[in-house]
């Protein structure tokens, strides 16, 4: 059904606006004087067709992680108490702050109301909905505990925000002293150290080494600095390429792993996505083999997803799913072991909801520290810098004034 935008006023006189489903454009204003309200306009939206495709305006109107736990959490109380589905949406369609998701919804709402299941209507919205969502929508459709799925779902993006958040915020400060230190620096050179070249020409003598060297950085940056700006474009670019291709993400995913300080992190992090996505499926009543297909797209990185691969191929043949996830080295032994025990068990999702707990908390503090760590570096690489320009300019001062005295 298609979606129309309108302006009208209510019954009070106060101006409205918003979208509304409707077969065309007649039954669209008769649809909104039921509902009390004259309309003056009213036009086919034509990006509600669109809305996947991110258009310029959604860089500042995007639908965030936040817009879609709120539409979690919010939805699972209304389910649970006890308002029908189209009621639920038509409530959520209303508050909904955001232009683009309040679209979506409506999208949604026309959809589940022409007898498609609310899981169907999700899954034509990739984009807001992943295919986690979605399975798990839709297994509690098909199980009648719906509400109790859209709290486990509600449960899980807030906790992913709540990480995203911190690692945001654990990032903020050597983000913003990089950039002001950068701008210090670029300041020196451009401005200050061009000052102080007359002042050595007419001192008519030999400079020191670091002078020398200081000159010829501020004489390349004045002359070539459109070089490196378009060189450093170039090279992002060529990477950009590189990292979009199928090799070039497995490289850049195997990588990531093995540096230095930052490699355990990306890790743990993809482990604890792993453990956190498959536990929620599998509460949720996904089966085992959908629920690995899954977290397989939702992990993060490629060489942990082709372990994850590996798994589903050993479960199809009849094995376990920790020994493939041992073989590959990338999950720790007390991450296969819990696994293991779990299996044997018959409580893999207890397990799973534990190796999150842990690893989330242990990719928590390894953030604490790195950036307790980061930031005296950067403070010690920007003094270093600044000494070192400062040095090369009063060097020659220093030497003239001896040679005066």
């Amino acid at each position: 059904m298609p979606v129309f935008e309108y302006k009208g006023y209510s019954k009070t006189g106060k101006k409205v606006a918003g979208v509304v489903d409707a077969d065309n454009v007649k039954s669209a204003r008769v649809k909104l004087r039921r509902q009390g309200i004259m309309s003056t306009n009213v036009d086919y939206d034509t990006t509600a067709k669109e809305i996947q495709r991110a258009p310029l305006s959604s860089l500042f109107n995007r639908i965030t992680v936040k817009d879609i736990s709120d539409f979690t959490r919010q939805l699972a109380t209304l389910q649970g108490a006890g308002l029908r589905l189209v009621e639920s949406l038509d409530a959520l369609i209303e508050q909904a702050v955001n232009e683009r998701f309040r679209k979506v919804i409506t999208n949604v709402r026309e959809q589940v109301s022409s007898g498609s299941s609310l899981a169907s209507a999700m899954e034509s919205h990739p984009s807001c909905f992943d295919p986690m969502y979605v399975n798990l929508v839709r297994a509690g459709e098909a199980s009648g505990s719906l509400g109790q799925t859209l709290n486990k779902l509600a449960l899980f993006g807030e906790n992913r925000l709540r990480r995203k958040t911190k690692v945001t915020a654990a990032m903020v400060y050597p983000v913003i002293m990089t950039i002001v230190g950068s701008g210090v620096l670029m300041f020196l050179l451009g401005y200050v150290v061009p000052k102080t070249r007359s002042m050595f020409e007419d001192m008519e003598q030999a400079l020191p080494l670091p002078t020398v060297i200081l000159l010829w950085i501020s004489d390349f940056m004045a002359n070539w600095w459109w070089a490196i700006l378009v060189g450093l474009a170039v090279i992002g670019w060529l990477v950009y390429r590189y990292v979009s291709t199928d090799n070039g993400r497995k490289r850049l995913d195997r990588l990531s792993l093995k540096i230095p300080l930052f490699g355990p992190i990306v890790q743990n992090a993809a482990i604890a996505r792993f453990a956190g996505s498959l536990g929620v499926l599998l509460t949720g009543g996904v089966e085992l083999i959908e629920a690995l297909r899954i977290t397989e797209k939702a992990v993060g990185n490629t060489a942990i997803a082709e372990a994850i691969d590996n798994a589903i191929i050993n479960i199809t043949e009849g094995e376990a799913i920790a020994d493939p996830l041992r073989k590959s080295g990338l999950f720790p032994p007390v991450v296969t072991q819990m696994i293991s025990a779990g299996e044997r068990s018959g409580s893999l999702d207890q397990m799973l909801d534990k190796i999150t707990e842990s690893y989330d908390f242990e990719v928590e503090s390894s953030l604490s520290a790195l950036t307790s760590l980061v930031e005296p570096l950067l403070i010690l690489v920007m003094g270093a810098v600044t000494g070192f320009i400062v040095m090369a300019i009063l060097l020659p001062i220093f030497e003239l004034s001896q040679i005066v005295q």
